[in-house]
């Protein structure tokens, strides 16, 4: 029997962690630290000091979530 977490070979799953902080606690000192995967792939740190910058970390993961890596275009070099 197959864990319920399991997955088949046609779904994708990723995960994405934000650890928010305001450093010296004043609130213009946002600081965000971005872990994320795409099944067994991490992604390197990145790390952000705007809802800006994560809003496009986040949206640029999802976005990468629904594409995949084969429906990426690929110009000739």
């Amino acid at each position: 029997m197959e864990p319920p977490f399991a997955q088949s070979s046609e779904e994708r799953a990723g995960s994405m962690v934000l650890r928010a902080w305001l450093e010296g606690g004043r609130p213009d000192c946002l600081r965000v630290r971005i872990l994320s995967s795409i099944g067994p792939d991490q992604s390197p740190p990145l790390a952000a000091t705007s809802p800006e910058e994560v809003h496009a970390a986040v949206q640029n993961w999802l976005e990468r979530l629904r594409t995949g890596p084969d429906d990426v275009p690929v110009t000739p070099g």
